[in-house]
């Protein structure tokens, strides 16, 4: 794995195609695929949602290497491990010029639902131990700060219940989340009041 990665990054890396189909149920999986493809039918895309994709971006951060694309294309697919471990403000801008004038930015990126104490607890703890993790709000926000007007209609929060259970069952290889759940309930916190999901979305470039 990657010097470039800390020790926690490669570990998730290395395990997220195996931890997925235990953080998402297979309704999560379905719908998520159905949201894309409903948005990709038969136009050009480029997918950033890859374990491959997120290592390279990962390098290019480090070395300063541009790796944006040489072409546009009518839709960027922004979802997978890139946006866990990577700066969001920043993959939002990367990937604005890979998108034409009138493509879109089609995002899964997992998330909180609200500053309740279990999920401020939770992304506090994150962001010491692991890399950040935001309210759904907070990434609209950063999407509009990027330069990206957000489709209302077409995006949204959506809780992933199987996400707790897989952490508190110790089902997932990764155990940076075991450490920051354990860290909550230390706290008296109860980690089962995460109220984690992710935020399905779609952008187009505010030109």
């Amino acid at each position: 794995m990657s010097s470039f990665l800390s020790a926690s990054a490669a570990e998730f890396l290395e395990n997220y195609q195996r931890d997925a189909p235990l953080r998402w149920s297979p309704d999560d999986l379905a719908a998520q695929q159905e949201f894309v493809n409903r948005r990709i039918a038969g136009r050009g895309w480029l997918d950033w949602s890859t374990p491959a994709a997120a290592l390279q971006l990962t390098q290019a951060r480090q070395t300063q290497i541009s790796v944006g694309a040489m072409e546009a294309y009518d839709a960027v697919v922004l979802a997978g491990p890139m946006v866990e471990l990577l700066e969001l403000r920043e993959l939002f801008r990367q990937a604005a010029p890979s998108v034409r004038a009138a493509g879109e930015l089609i995002g899964i990126i997992p998330c909180l639902r609200d500053n309740s104490p279990e999920s401020q607890r939770f992304a506090e703890a994150a962001a010491r131990t692991l890399w950040p993790y935001h309210t759904a709000e907070e990434l609209l926000e950063m999407l509009l700060e990027s330069g990206w007007l957000v489709d209302s209609s077409g995006s949204g929060f959506t809780a992933i219940p199987r996400f707790n259970e897989a952490v508190l069952k110790s089902q997932l290889a990764f155990k940076g989340f075991n450490r920051v759940f354990a860290g909550l309930a230390a706290e008296g916190y109860d980690p089962k009041e995460v109220g984690w999901g992710e935020l399905r979305f779609v952008a187009t470039r505010n030109v």
